[in-house]
């Protein structure tokens, strides 16, 4: 009996010990192939900055889907078309809060992106989140999805005391964006305060009749008419324009 117990334990220790080396043998697997897909995350980073078509067609599969901030979906083919030389020596593309998390033979990549300076004859300054699909096929990493959003920019307001208080006072009151619906103006000393639902926001003045909430990515525009009284505003969320009529 003394006999069976023993042995009993010497199994359950065996076994103990095999599931012990067996679960971290797996955690330091996925911390080389997350050495690994950081490594490419930024060879394919530095393929746009120099120029490198070869990299690039090494990291991307040609199955790929990209999906652009703006929306719109491209290919391998039409991505690799941007790469044409080495880019400016102002650009710059620079990932941080980077995340990798590894699913057997796929991992997923989030992250921010900056891009600065001059692209292909474009001047850039834009932040974006993505999310990278890698998956590996024949022992080879490869991107088979990616998606950026570009971050709102928020821009600097420009002095309120350079226009006369009568007219930011002209646009305090209530605007019926849809029925039910309904957006406050309030004034609070040198700044303009818009409310919806319990949720307020500064309005940051472009010009003497145009605003943006960058939190939100929304531009307002308020419009009078021929006596010069304040009739409504337009308002576009993200590209998508409504007006919001005066009614108060």
């Amino acid at each position: 009996m003394k006999k069976i117990f023993v042995l009993g334990l010497f199994v359950v220790a065996a076994s103990t010990f095999a599931f012990t080396q067996a679960n971290s043998g797996g955690a330091g697997q996925n911390t080389k192939v997350e050495q690994e897909i950081r490594r490419l995350e930024r060879e394919w980073f530095d393929s746009y900055v120099g120029g490198d078509r070869a990299a690039f067609d090494r990291i991307v599969a040609d199955d790929a889907v990209i999906t652009y901030g703006n929306g719109s979906v491209g290919n391998k083919s039409q991505a690799i078309a941007e790469i044409k030389a080495p880019a400016d020596s102002s650009y710059s593309l620079t990932g941080d809060d980077i995340q990798v998390r590894v699913y057997g033979d796929t991992a997923v990549v989030t992250g921010r992106v900056t891009e600065k300076g001059m692209f292909n004859g474009q001047n850039l300054n834009s932040q974006s989140r993505y999310t990278d699909v890698w998956v590996r096929r024949n022992g080879r990493w490869q991107v088979v999805a990616a998606q950026n959003t570009r971050l709102p920019q928020e821009r600097p307001a420009t002095a309120m005391s350079s226009v006369s208080p009568n007219v930011y006072d002209s646009y305090v009151g209530k605007y019926e964006l849809a029925p039910g619906l309904i957006v406050t103006i309030t004034q609070d000393v040198n700044r303009l305060i818009s409310e919806v639902g319990g949720q307020r926001n500064e309005l940051v003045r472009q010009s003497e009749t145009q605003f943006t909430i960058p939190a939100a990515n929304m531009k307002i525009t308020f419009v009078r008419d021929s006596t010069g009284q304040v009739t409504h505003m337009i308002v576009n969320d993200n590209g998508r324009e409504g007006q919001a009529r005066r009614i108060r």
